[in-house]
């Protein structure tokens, strides 16, 4: 009955349909992030937003026309299944969209019994969570988002997950005690995990130089795959942001409440419990003109114990002085207080390409190997190979290489357990580096992607087949032949998959670890 009752109201919700009304929050999913990338690049204006802190807020004013076509009709039906978003109805004063979420995987391996090394040994008996099964990946949720008035925006999204993971992944997972970005998730079935998220955002333009955002959710700075800096890899924490824009030059200030979720096996091992920590970040942006972006980047992850080392969550007043450099000239990089200064830097010299590169350091690790904790990355973003030369071709290439030196396994840094700035997922160990590549062409809806990742302990490869259903909201089908080789000195993992799915989603969700 409830259910009939809920359809029934996003029915009638329907008949007020608007047409398309473009999102004020960019998502942070790789396919919308590419997207916005290539639009912004392509801005030869000189208001083209600011790019490196996500999610990019992109305000709009404009007037919704009512939707003319009748509800249910064939029009209706191939336009909000294939072409726009799903619900969309708006009035005077408000405009909302609603999107469904769905990502539906299975996973097929080939048996890895001969690979497995005293780690998986240790963790799978009798032959049992190998290759001979099949895993599976099923979310499903909502997304909507609008605007109130001219200034107020908003943006909601849940998730509700099920998943059996293969070996490698289920193995790191136990390890670390939560789902990676995700959270932690009960037993399902015996050898899969349950787990749910919500994110939301609401926004207001307090006028044309501030605008706030209050929100539980993720933000990331910079333009690659990976950030050394804050990446969207984390646990969902409530923040509050505050965006100034001054012409030329930008202001961003981010205080969060950071949770250290499937890293917390090396944190709190004895205990198994996961402790929060306050954040903030300040990031100085100068965009002299629409080719260059140039950031300056500190971030503070605030002491949560007392001088008894008795865990406690109140907020240190420092925190909330929103003046970058004030926190590293009281505590410099080694005290309780945690500071990182990162740099990062965007460069177009043509509509169609951008290069990117970013710098972060966070001071010694004194209770180690005293090594220097950094990170670094460059890439490159290619556009359209054929320079518009093609119709209707749509192409894009990736190149990025990053180091990583921020982590220690057991004595890892606070912000590898909070912001996760890192090359990769398992890093157990200093001065890991990775080579990223991607490629897709997209002709028609039929897109072909081909990715190769490369750390020195591991090596993945991928070919996809992919038809967009409905290229505005990604909505895509998709095959996936992919290699996977991991090698530790207690792992040997080298296997190949086919993978198929069906996917709506606007968030990123990382298993290339």
């Amino acid at each position: 009955m409830k259910t009939r009752i809920l359809i029934s109201i996003i029915l009638l919700l329907a008949t007020l349909a608007a047409k398309a009304q473009e999102r004020y929050f960019q998502p942070l999913g790789r396919m919308y992030d590419l997207d916005m990338q290539a639009k912004i690049a392509a801005d030869e204006s000189e208001d083209a937003p600011f790019s490196a802190v996500k999610p990019v807020l992109i305000p709009s004013d404009e007037p919704l026309p009512i939707e003319k076509e009748p509800l249910g009709t064939a029009r209706w039906l191939r336009t909000h299944f294939f072409e726009d978003d799903f619900l969309q109805f708006s009035s005077d004063i408000h405009t909302i969209t609603v999107n469904p979420i769905l990502h539906f995987q299975r996973t097929y391996v080939r048996s890895d019994k001969d690979a497995e090394l005293n780690y998986f040994k240790r963790q799978y008996k009798n032959g049992e969570h190998d290759g001979d099964k099949f895993y599976f990946l099923n979310t499903r949720g909502f997304e909507a988002f609008g605007r109130l008035g001219k200034r107020i925006y908003f943006n909601t999204e849940f998730y509700e997950n099920q998943a059996r993971y293969p070996r490698y992944e289920d193995s790191i997972i136990n390890v670390m005690r939560g789902i990676p970005g995700q959270g932690f998730g009960k037993a399902f079935k015996v050898d899969g995990k349950d787990w749910a998220m919500v994110f939301g955002h609401i926004s207001v333009d307090v006028n044309k130089h501030l605008t706030l955002t209050l929100g539980n959710g993720k933000n990331s700075i910079g333009s690659g795959y990976r950030s050394v800096i804050l990446s969207d890899l984390s646990f969902n924490y409530p923040f509050l942001r505050a965006d100034l824009n001054f012409g030329k030059f930008y202001y961003y200030v981010l205080w969060g409440y950071m949770q250290s979720d499937h890293w917390s096996y090396f944190s709190t091992h004895e205990t198994g419990e996961s402790h929060y920590k306050y954040a903030s970040y300040h990031v100085a942006g100068w965009k002299p003109n629409n080719k260059l972006e140039l950031s300056v980047v500190e971030g503070v992850m605030w002491k949560n114990t007392n001088k008894d080392n008795v865990y406690k969550y109140g907020p240190n007043a420092m925190m909330f002085v929103p003046v970058i450099g004030l926190p590293l000239a009281s505590y410099g990089f080694n005290e309780d207080n945690r500071v990182q200064i990162g740099f990062d830097i965007n460069y177009t010299p043509i509509k169609y390409i951008k290069l990117y590169g970013q710098y972060n350091y966070q001071g010694k690790n004194r209770t180690y190997n005293a090594h220097d904790f950094y990170g670094y990355q460059i890439g490159l973003h290619w556009f359209d190979l054929a320079f518009d030369n093609i119709k209707g071709l749509k192409s894009h290439l990736q190149l990025e290489f990053t180091n990583s030196n921020i982590s220690d396994g057991r004595q890892s840094s606070d912000f590898w357990n909070y912001g996760y700035p890192l090359t990769t997922l398992n890093v157990t160990r200093p001065d890991i580096s990775e080579i990223y590549l991607a490629a897709d062409f997209e002709y028609k809806r039929v897109v072909v992607e081909g990715l190769w990742q490369h750390t020195q302990f591991s090596d993945r490869k991928a070919l996809t087949l992919r038809y967009m259903l409905n290229r505005k909201t990604k909505w895509n089908i998709y095959a996936t032949m992919m290699s996977r080789k991991v090698e530790f000195p207690n792992y040997d993992y080298d296997n190949n998959m086919l993978v198929i799915g069906m996917a709506i989603c606007p968030q990123n969700f990382y298993f290339d670890f």
